[in-house]
């Protein structure tokens, strides 16, 4: 059954995008991307800057296994 109200974030390895391309924490720069329910993209770059993807929405991501 599934759960009811907001869809919460979610740190993962990397997304598949609706353009078809990708963004991963391998990318240069990049060392954390967050899903977010809403299927936006928040990446955190090497000096610690968290930014929101402009027009990225995901279609899919690997989850972190931590």
């Amino acid at each position: 059954m599934a759960r009811k109200g907001v869809k919460r974030s979610i740190q993962v390895w990397g997304c598949d995008l609706e353009d078809g391309t990708k963004i991963t924490n391998n990318d240069e720069g990049i060392v954390s991307v967050i899903g977010i329910g809403d299927k936006s993209v928040t990446v955190t770059d090497i000096n610690h800057n968290e930014r929101i993807v402009e027009g990225a929405r995901w279609l899919s991501y690997v989850p972190r296994q931590n």
